[in-house]
């Protein structure tokens, strides 16, 4: 027997021979899955807070919203919801390149770059729907010179 082959018995008595996965498959699948987890959670949970910060900070900075200002945050709200999840999409897959890096011969030897490209691939998985809904937050929910009390210095008004 082979190592890492194991031998299965059918039904009919024929034998078949699968493959056992290894470690480092198991972290490649890891690696992958943890990408689509988060652009998941992103693409669902982050589109819903990114039009929910937007909405309250037009709130309180503009009062009360008329007619035209509500039936453009709808058309607002409508548009981040296709393309926040594209946005998460697109971010995981630019991070799943950090995590192809690990598979290189010469980086695929050594213990030390996992732990860093593991980080490197969740914070750009992370990065693209952050950065798109601080651009949201900057463009359209702060109005004018309104600046939200919160608002840290160095982001724009």
């Amino acid at each position: 027997m082979l190592r890492g082959v194991r031998t299965w018995a059918c039904f009919d008595g024929g034998v078949v021979e699968r493959r056992v996965p290894e470690a480092r498959e198991i972290y490649w699948t890891f690696g992958c899955g943890i990408s689509v987890v988060i652009a998941t959670a992103f693409a669902t949970f982050g589109t819903f807070l990114d039009i929910h910060l937007v909405a309250r900070a037009q709130l309180y900075c503009l009062g009360d919203l008329s007619v035209g200002e509500n039936l453009s945050g709808t058309l607002f709200a409508v548009t981040r919801m296709v393309l926040f999840p594209v946005i998460s999409v697109l971010s995981a897959l630019l991070a799943v390149s950090f995590h192809l890096l690990g598979r290189l011969p010469w980086l695929a030897a050594r213990i030390w770059p996992r732990p860093i490209l593991l980080a490197l691939t969740i914070a750009g998985s992370i990065a693209g729907p952050v950065a798109m809904a601080m651009y949201d937050l900057a463009t359209e929910g702060t109005p004018g010179d309104c600046v939200l009390p919160w608002w840290p210095t160095w982001l724009p008004s």
